[in-house]
C-alpha cells in the first residue's frame, strides 16, 4: 500500500473526501479522531504538530512519512471490511443508525446481498444539511438517498478503495431488485454512479423536477415525504 492509499483509507476513516491529499479540513477531521474533540489550534501546521506528539513522532508540522505510517497503524491498525453475509462493519453501522427509518433497511439489504457475492461496500451518507428554503435541488437533502463505495481485495488482503469497478454496476442491479433508484438511470445523475435513492410511491409517475418541489414542500410542512396523503 502506497501513500497516498494511506491517506485515502484515513480520510475514509475521517469521513472526508478520499483525494490523497491531506488538505485542512483532513487535518482537522484527523485531529478529531485522534483527540476526540475538535482541535482548538487555528494554524494548520499548530495541528499536526499536536497530532504529532500524539502519536510519538517528530512534531514540526511536517507530515512525513513515519507521520502516515503512525497514523495508519492507530486509526486504522488491522482493521478490514466485513465480509460475512450478516456483518455490518462498524463505518457502515454508523452511516445505517443516522439514516433514517425509512431507508436504512434498505441500505442494510443492499450490504447483505453485495457481501453474498463477495462484494465489499461502504455506505455514504449524502444527506445535504442546507436548509431547505435555500437549497432543495436534489433529494440528498431529504434523506432518501446514500452513496456506496467498492473496495477490492488484494494479494496481501488489504482493501483497496476502486473508483472505477465494473462491480457498481453489479451492485445497482442488486439495488434495484429491492426497489431503490439506480443513478445511472437518472439523466440527472449520470456521472455518479454509486449512487441510490428511495423514491417515493406517490412520485412514480412524477418527473423529477415535481418530486423535488413536493418534497420540498412536506419538508417545509413537517409532513412524512413517503406517506400517501
Amino acid at each position: 500500500m502506497n501513500y497516498s492509499d494511506k491517506i485515502k483509507a484515513i480520510q475514509f476513516k475521517a469521513g472526508v473526501e478520499q483525494s490523497g491529499i491531506a488538505t485542512t479540513k483532513t487535518w482537522i477531521s484527523i485531529y478529531s479522531l485522534v483527540f476526540t474533540a475538535a482541535p482548538y489550534q487555528n494554524s494548520v501546521t499548530a495541528i499536526i504538530k499536536a497530532i504529532q506528539e500524539k502519536i510519538y513522532v517528530k512534531a514540526n508540522g511536517k507530515p512525513s512519512a513515519k507521520t502516515w505510517d503512525a497514523l495508519y497503524e492507530l486509526l486504522i491498525g488491522n482493521e478490514t471490511i466485513a465480509s460475512g453475509n450478516d456483518m455490518i462493519d462498524p463505518h457502515n453501522e454508523i452511516i445505517l443508525q443516522n439514516m433514517s427509518k425509512e431507508l436504512a433497511p434498505f441500505a442494510k439489504e443492499l450490504i447483505r446481498l453485495a457481501n453474498a457475492q463477495g462484494i465489499q461496500i461502504r455506505l455514504i451518507n449524502c444527506e445535504d444539511t442546507d436548509s431547505v428554503n435555500k437549497s432543495c435541488l436534489c433529494d440528498h437533502q431529504f434523506g432518501l438517498s446514500f452513496e456506496i463505495w467498492i473496495f477490492d481485495k488484494t494479494s496481501t488482503g488489504d482493501y483497496i478503495y476502486n473508483d472505477n469497478s465494473p462491480l457498481y454496476n453489479k451492485v445497482a442491479k442488486l439495488g434495484e431488485s429491492i426497489g431503490l433508484t439506480w443513478a445511472g438511470k437518472q439523466k440527472t445523475f449520470t456521472s455518479n454512479l454509486p449512487h441510490f435513492e428511495l423514491r417515493p410511491a406517490w412520485a412514480v409517475a412524477m418527473n423529477e423536477n415535481d418530486m423535488v418541489k413536493e418534497l420540498c414542500r412536506r419538508k417545509r410542512e413537517n409532513l412524512s415525504l413517503l406517506a400517501i396523503l
